[in-house]
């Protein structure tokens, strides 16, 4: 691969047992369809066996679709693939040293803690989200549950498990960078129209999402042309409309690690600066650490 990865929006996850046409048929049909990756999850036979898959896969579908693999950095070495880690694997900062900074990693996360791990992957799987024949008698994540892993994540986060095309929007509002599939498109009728309703579902999903981000940057931008006042340690002073704990501290060069803040009489969790707007007549108590002391 050339250049940094780039982290697929849709990815279909093979499963054999539950497709309803050969390998080389289903990926030709989900690329047309707009999947952007797929993960060779349940490839069997010699590492050669699978590198020859890939080459006839990658023969057929082109060199825009990314294709994974699991079983290591050999296995994604000799078949020219990115590698797909399981939450059991390596962790991904080792299986980066060996791949290097041009390989597609990922990982497949089930908690924020795993989320927290994955140090050196490129995106990470997150699921299983809704009810899911692959993971039965497992209690699914749900929307609250991946947004916890979205929140830790140290890169872009994919859902799986359950989705269909009338969910895509609520995952991509949680703040999920794209989806995958292994059911709704393995065992459809016709896997393009399939993999077809998914990206359409996904792309203006995603579009929705900017423009309700960029309004809200708008907003935020207009609020912050006004100015209220507080009292800071008995003193009043004066700062931008919708300015955080957090904020009002980096702005008198504190550290928010060595502040303690008491608003309105009440000690604020420094876990809850950065989400704590300060209003109009707030009365702050801050004590601050210098000199490691």
């Amino acid at each position: 691969m050339d250049g940094v990865p780039r982290v697929p929006r849709l990815m279909l996850v093979t499963d054999a047992r539950r497709a309803r046409m050969p390998l080389l048929d289903l990926a030709t049909e989900a690329t047309a369809g707009g999947v952007d990756a797929i993960y060779l999850r349940d490839a069997n036979g010699s590492i050669d066996d699978l590198a020859l898959i890939a080459q006839t896969l990658r023969a057929r579908i082109g060199e825009e679709v990314a294709l994974l693999v699991n079983r290591g950095p050999r296995a994604a070495l000799a078949t020219g693939c990115g590698l797909h880690l399981r939450e059991r694997d390596m962790p991904p900062a080792e299986a980066r040293a060996v791949l290097g900074p041009r390989m597609l990693i990922g990982r497949s996360v089930h908690t924020p803690q795993g989320a927290g791990g994955a140090l050196g992957a490129d995106y990470l799987l997150a699921g299983h989200v809704y009810l899911s024949p692959s993971k039965l008698g497992v209690p699914p994540l749900g929307l609250s549950g991946l947004a916890h892993i979205i929140a830790v994540a140290p890169c872009p986060v994919i859902a799986i498990g359950g989705i269909t095309p009338d969910r895509v929007s609520e995952i991509i509002q949680s703040g999920a960078h794209g989806v995958a599939v292994i059911g709704a498109i393995v065992e459809a009728n016709d896997p393009r129209a399939a993999a077809r309703a998914l990206r359409v579902a996904v792309d203006r999903s995603l579009q929705q999402h900017k423009e309700k981000m960029t309004m809200g940057a708008d907003t935020r931008a207009e609020s912050e042309t006004s100015v209220v006042e507080i009292v800071v340690n008995g003193k009043p002073v004066s700062i931008l409309a919708g300015s955080t704990v957090h904020d009002f501290l980096a702005g008198k060069r504190m550290t928010a690690a060595m502040a303690i803040v008491e608003r309105n009489g009440e000690i604020l969790p420094r876990g809850e600066y950065g989400a704590t707007p300060l209003r109009a007549g707030d009365r702050l108590e801050i004590v601050h650490a210098v000199g490691g002391g």
